[in-house]
């Protein structure tokens, strides 16, 4: 591999450096076993095929024995940096994602891994965090409630396009699966409304971006069904195994706001 540059990122798992003048490699942390890289390798070759709106992964490489998967690099803000810096823009860039979203489930995910069995998974993770009465009902629910073969991003929130001057770009790819689109909707709506803030964003951002989360999310809701019409009920009902799943992903920040949400939930079902 040739030397890497500049660190321009770092996430839960990784971190990510220039590669040249046109490329970037995500690094695995120290720690995080291989297999994450390699599953996210698999990812890459399919959405290379099924998903224009994403960088091209282009396969993998090594580094002091870390392994590296090669992406083109895309260049410009995020959408969540343009709605800080612009937040007059609410509307428009809540459309944006709309688009963006909706042009992803239009696209078939053959060979990606089953949304409902990653959501069983994770509801299962949740035992003894999340109350019984919750995990039962997310059991039954999704069971209950019918499959897709669309391609779910499984992360899809403004901080994961960047506006790059050719035109809109998704990243970070890992949780692609292959499901129902409005599970996928649910899932958005919650990162909209409910994700923690994370606390290294400056006090004055997190105010703003408080502030446009229930306008954004609502701009985004109505855009998306005006592209890709969608039943609505559905979307609500795949919110509580959304919930459960996201609370067995241990954001601390987030238990509150989800067990309450968790309460709401079952206590309409009694209701």
């Amino acid at each position: 591999m040739e030397q890497v540059g500049e660190r321009i990122g770092i996430g839960r798992t990784a971190e990510v450096y220039r590669l040249g003048d046109d490329r970037v490699v995500k690094l695995l942390l120290p720690g995080f076993p291989e297999e994450l890289g390699q599953h996210e390798a698999e990812i890459g070759e399919l959405v290379n095929d099924a998903v224009a709106a994403a960088p091209r992964f282009l396969g993998t490489e090594r580094l002091d024995g870390r392994l590296g998967l090669v992406y083109e690099l895309v260049a410009g803000p995020t959408m969540l940096d343009a709605l800080t810096a612009r937040p007059w823009s609410t509307n428009r860039l809540a459309d944006e994602l709309a688009r963006l979203h909706a042009g992803i489930h239009a696209a078939a995910g053959t060979g990606l891994p089953p949304h409902r069995a990653y959501l069983r998974h994770m509801i299962g993770r949740a035992d003894g965090i999340a109350p019984p009465v919750a995990l039962a009902a997310a059991r039954q629910r999704l069971d209950a409630l019918p499959d897709g073969r669309a391609v779910l991003h499984g992360d899809m929130h403004p901080g994961n396009v960047i506006l790059s001057a050719p035109g809109p770009v998704v990243i970070d790819w890992m949780t692609a699966r292959a499901g129902p689109a409005e599970a996928d909707v649910a899932r958005t709506l919650h990162l909209l409304l409910g994700s923690a803030i994370p606390p290294s964003i400056p006090r004055l951002r997190r105010w703003l971006i408080g502030g446009v989360r229930r306008t954004f999310a609502n701009r985004y809701l109505r855009a998306y069904r005006w592209v890709r019409p969608m039943d609505s009920s559905l979307v609500l009902a795949w919110r509580l195994p959304v919930l459960v799943a996201r609370l067995a992903e241990g954001i601390d920040a987030e238990e509150p706001g989800i067990q309450a949400a968790l309460k709401r939930e079952t206590s309409a079902q009694r209701a």
